[in-house]
């Protein structure tokens, strides 16, 4: 097997673990928002456990880190880290896990193909071009389950999971263009989130954090920061360094199979046929582009 289709299927494997896991991340999130906690309760939890996991690894690529600079740093953390997490648990107030394990994920896809053409000289193929539209196609379905289906009103909340979806393929394009190394730069953008949520989040006095349960606590700070964030996070960078950052937003798209899933598995949640139909589309389009197309730079 030569170099590169080695790449592009270790590439495959880690974005395919980062995508399944972020699934059942937005399920782990949609229930904590159903209990009573904030978007900010929910980051902070997520990056304050994401920060001490990663914290070793950003201190031994502090050298690095330093050559990569702040401003850069800050930049991952507006897309990925912090921004886009707030926008995210914002968006499950008002929307149902399987709309954040769809509508975010396939937008990021999407936009990271967008984004790619002027900061990276990433021109998709027609073929990828093409599977690209179907892609969005999809996400206009499963829109549609929150104006006229079993979620009415959702729409509001697709419109925020639209702009966390964007911030994240921009995130995945800025990893590509700044050459930053997949674990130091997603344990520097994890550490900084942390720093720039927990001032306001303890002035507000913790939010709800205190008066809930503990293991609900523990639950959200594990499958979010844990394993979503300091795990996913990292085999997902990682899988950009080895595929390139189009062909890795594509592989977000495998996010909606297992949310979809687990949100009617676990919570209960109605599953509509628009909603099935675009995920089956996007799905399809998604395994097209990664697998059978190419890009021109």
């Amino acid at each position: 097997m030569n170099p590169a289709r080695r790449n592009i299927l270790l590439g495959l494997s880690f974005g395919l673990a980062a995508a399944l896991t972020w699934g059942a991340q937005a399920v782990v999130a949609r229930s904590g928002t159903v209990a009573g906690y904030s978007p900010l309760d929910l980051a902070v939890l997520r990056y304050c456990a994401a920060a001490l996991v990663l914290l070793p690894f950003a201190w031994r690529a502090r050298r690095r880190l330093a050559q990569i600079g702040l401003p850069r740093l800050m930049g991952l953390v507006a897309t990925g880290g912090a921004v886009n997490a707030l926008l995210f648990g914002w968006g499950l107030v008002h929307a149902p896990a399987s709309h954040g394990g769809t509508v975010a994920p396939i937008t990021a896809a999407v936009m990271g193909a967008v984004i790619a053409v002027p900061l990276l000289g990433e021109m998709p193929s027609r073929g990828r071009a093409i599977a690209l539209g179907f892609i969005a196609a999809g996400v206009l379905l499963i829109g549609w389950d929150g104006i006229g289906g079993s979620h009415p009103g959702a729409w509001r909340g697709d419109i925020i999971l639209v702009g966390a979806g964007t911030v994240w393929g921009a995130f995945t394009v800025l990893l590509r263009r700044w050459q930053i190394p997949a674990l130091a730069g997603n344990a520097a953008m994890c550490v900084l989130s942390a720093l720039v949520l927990l001032p306001p989040w303890l002035l507000l006095g913790g939010g709800v954090v205190p008066e809930m349960p503990w293991q609900s606590s523990l639950v959200q700070a594990v499958g979010q920061g844990v394993l979503s964030s300091a795990i996913a996070t990292t085999l997902y960078a990682r899988a950009g360094e080895l595929m390139g950052a189009t062909r890795t937003a594509c592989l977000t798209t495998m996010v909606p199979v297992a949310a979809v899933l687990l949100s009617v598995v676990i919570l209960g949640e109605p599953l509509g046929f628009a909603k099935l139909a675009g995920v089956v589309l996007a799905v399809g389009a998604m395994l097209v582009a990664v697998l059978f197309t190419g890009r021109r730079t």
